[in-house]
């Protein structure tokens, strides 16, 4: 298994499958906030993931955010969301959001899913701790600056996993 793969590649939350997070059995998805659901920038959620939010619930999938952004940022930001909890400055790839979230839901890993823009912090750390790991395609181009660090080592992954023909960019499982 490669760390740094995704079980599930997804053009964008809007396009996500609840059918098959309900055949893997999870019940809770962690979302991060900056570039999978809207972009840095922007302060508060859209429609579209007001819409997504509700659509979870109502298909018995608990939703929580994690994200690596400050308290500000995060907790800001699910004030308008009908999510369980909001990790902020969750430190992922490290294991503090992941087990704070199996815990704070009685839930084991296998039962939890993270849907994240960023291989060296969603998709490595939901790996590492057992977690459903979905990769989505960023929402915008213009990252934090810290965040386009990781984008350049992050290219290097893409190419190695190409090569390996294991996930190809843009070509997605939705």
């Amino acid at each position: 298994m490669n760390l740094f793969a995704p079980d599930y590649y997804v053009k964008s939350f809007k396009t996500l499958d609840l059918q098959k997070l309900h055949e893997k059995g999870i019940q809770l998805l962690l979302c991060d906030i900056d570039n999978t659901l809207v972009a840095y920038d922007e302060a508060i959620p859209n429609q579209d993931v007001v819409d997504f939010v509700k659509k979870l619930n109502l298909n018995g999938i608990e939703i929580a955010l994690c994200s690596n952004s400050p308290n500000v940022r995060g907790e800001e930001f699910g004030k308008h969301l009908s999510v369980s909890n909001v990790y902020i400055f969750a430190c992922k790839p490290f294991p503090f959001c992941f087990k704070k979230a199996m815990k704070d839901h009685g839930l084991k890993a296998n039962q939890i899913a993270i849907l994240g823009d960023q291989m060296y912090t969603d998709i490595l750390g939901g790996n590492i701790w057992g977690l459903y790991t979905i990769l989505t395609a960023p929402i915008a181009i213009k990252d934090r600056n810290i965040t386009k660090v990781f984008r350049f080592f992050e290219e290097l992954i893409y190419g190695y996993l190409e090569k390996k023909n294991i996930l190809k960019r843009g070509e997605f499982d939705d």
